[in-house]
């Protein structure tokens, strides 16, 4: 990166301590702003009951709590950013603030636009709102709580404590004792479950023993839990009237009725769910904690990690640049060549480099990463191939070029921190915008490979990086002493340093993100649909034998023309209506 002198965009003068306690002040209200903000629903005007609760009760306190630290840290980061340019750098980025203002107060007046307090600048607060869903979504919210309660709904259940003394309840009437050897997906089946669980959660509350249910929330929603109830009740003469209805005609069924079972019964499995994950300590699985509900959940183990794989990688990248600046610098006091100007001359001088090479690397690990899930969310990323889903070699093209966008907008943005803008100072960002682009296609095919189980040779992940990474360093280089000083060959000793530190930081991307990716790699949903498809196998090994292979990947009109494996994958309605089909008669599972 080329040696700029160091100059903000605001002066470093007497009055700089008061700016730097008027920054302060300005990220303490910050703070103050995201509790309560983090803590607001993300997505509202949504019928999904899981919506309708909060973003504390939807995550454990250590999911939450790092999402909001990502949420915090982003906007924190933001207000410096911003209050460092400067008014007049602002201004031409597009964002004007009162007139008159002065540095001094400019991170307190970034800090009350950021809150909403002043007149909405344009962009901020859409910066604002995708942050908070972006943290909301590292946090698991509300995929965890989601996913456990597919868990629930997937998992069996032990009928043993209901069949005594708690049939005479008026919680369990309606309920025969064949409707507990029912099979799953039947209406006698979830009507058994959806009893069985109103009467457990009533003696809980009436006798004031929660247990391993976190209280507070229970307290929040006994009235979604009386709703609960009371529609329970009222559906008592249909599930009569159904009975009736089948005896005269084996055939007949009630749509109607299965799907109002089944929506009180998804209501039931969120906040039992949440519950139970809001009260259990950290790395404890819920199996044991549900079991007294009767709901038989096997056991899974979650990942164990290092810490957040983005962040140890922005960290690997910023030591990398240090060490070996430092190593330069030191080499280049021993006077075995006569360094060129740009050569690190000062101790100092590789912690300002090491800020200006980290800035496309950052930007384009952040971004490739945000690509990337949300076009996961959508559905867009992966394309299937038989059974199989791949990535697409088109997604790496695509994440190229909006990291090299994203790369070239921060250093822009990075060098108004340290001189006004001209026309060479815009060209000379333009080449290191490859080092984005190489960074984020390697993050996000790294990850797919990682999450795939595909990886290849260990030496050809840390030499494509390593090469590539270095070539476009070397790039990079020659281009911008070619603009600054008319010449690279006045810069050799230079040119060689940057290529081999961004050799060097393409190794260490390339030696930490593929095994971190593999032991990281947490998605609650996916975890919980692997887990469904590992169930069925079991359940189809165990009834069919040797042919449980052929019959989990072809596809039946039962199921709507998909494989059994594809329908437990896809929720666990489909789960259960592979199940039930597994459990029929031996003809119609064939």
């Amino acid at each position: 990166m080329p040696t700029l002198p160091m100059k903000l965009g605001v002066p470093l003068d007497q009055m700089s301590v008061f700016f730097f306690a008027s920054l302060a002040l300005a990220v303490w209200l910050i703070y103050v702003f995201c509790q309560r903000k983090f803590a607001e629903r993300s997505v509202t005007g949504s019928g999904d009951f899981i919506y309708q609760m909060l973003p504390r009760q939807l995550a454990t306190h250590e999911e939450y709590s790092h999402g909001f630290l990502i949420y915090f840290g982003s906007m924190a980061t933001i207000l410096v950013v911003l209050s460092l340019l400067g008014a007049n750098n602002l201004e031409q980025l597009g964002l004007t603030l009162p007139k008159h203002l002065s540095y001094l107060g400019m991170p307190l007046a970034l800090a009350f636009v950021l809150m909403g307090a002043l007149p909405n600048v344009p962009g901020l607060m859409l910066i604002e709102t995708n942050m908070r869903q972006y943290a909301h979504e590292r946090a698991y919210i509300p995929d965890a709580a989601r996913a456990t309660a597919e868990r629930i709904a997937a998992a069996d259940f032990d009928f043993a404590a209901y069949a005594g003394e708690a049939l005479r309840s008026p919680q369990m009437r309606g309920i025969l004792p064949g409707d507990f050897t029912r099979s799953r997906h039947t209406i006698e089946h979830s009507w058994a479950r959806l009893c069985c669980l109103v009467y457990a959660l009533k003696s809980y509350r009436m006798e004031g023993f929660t247990g391993a249910l976190d209280a507070s929330l229970l307290q929040d929603y006994q009235s979604d839990l009386d709703l609960i109830e009371s529609q329970k009740r009222s559906m008592e003469p249909q599930v009569t009237a159904y009975r009736s209805a089948r005896e005269s005609d084996p055939y007949y069924t009630n749509e109607e009725l299965r799907r109002c079972i089944v929506d009180n019964l998804r209501k039931l499995y969120i906040l039992l769910g949440c519950a139970v994950r809001l009260k259990t300590q950290p790395n404890d699985d819920i199996d044991l904690a549900l079991r007294p509900f009767g709901v038989m959940l096997k056991p899974t183990l979650r990942p164990q990690g290092t810490g957040d794989l983005k962040l140890v990688s922005l960290t690997t990248v910023a030591m990398s640049v240090v060490l070996l600046g430092l190593a330069a610098d030191g080499l280049g006091q021993l006077g075995l060549w006569t360094t060129s100007a740009v050569f690190p001359q000062t101790v100092m001088q590789p912690f300002w480099d090491a800020a200006a090479t980290f800035v496309p690397y950052a930007a384009a690990i952040i971004v490739a990463d945000l690509v990337r899930r949300r076009a996961i969310g959508k559905g867009r990323w992966f394309v299937t191939s038989g059974q199989r889903q791949q990535a697409s070699g088109a997604n790496y093209v695509r994440v190229a070029v909006i990291c090299g966008i994203a790369g070239y907008l921060a250093l822009i943005i990075w060098g108004l921190t340290q001189a006004p803008p001209t026309e060479d100072s815009f060209r000379i960002e333009i080449p290191s915008a490859l080092l984005a682009m190489v960074t984020g296609a390697f993050y996000v095919f790294h990850l797919d490979n990682a999450e795939a189980g595909q990886r290849p040779s260990r030496a050809w992940e840390l030499g494509a990086e390593t090469v590539i990474t270095g070539l476009c360093g070397l790039i990079a280089a020659c281009a911008t002493w070619q603009i600054i000083l008319g010449t690279a060959g006045a810069a050799v000793d230079r040119i060689i340093l940057t290529t081999l530190i961004n050799a060097a930081v393409g190794f260490a991307l390339a030696w930490y993100i593929p095994q971190a990716a593999a032991a990281l790699r947490y998605d609650p949903l996916v975890n919980e649909s692997q887990e469904r498809v590992r169930a069925l196998q079991t359940a189809a090994q165990a009834r069919l034998g040797g042919a449980a292979a052929v019959w989990l990947d072809q596809q039946h009109p039962v199921l709507d023309g998909v494989s059994p494996r594809l329908a437990a994958a896809a929720g666990a309605d489909g789960f259960e209506r592979a199940i039930a089909l597994l459990q029929g008669p031996q003809s119609l599972t064939a």
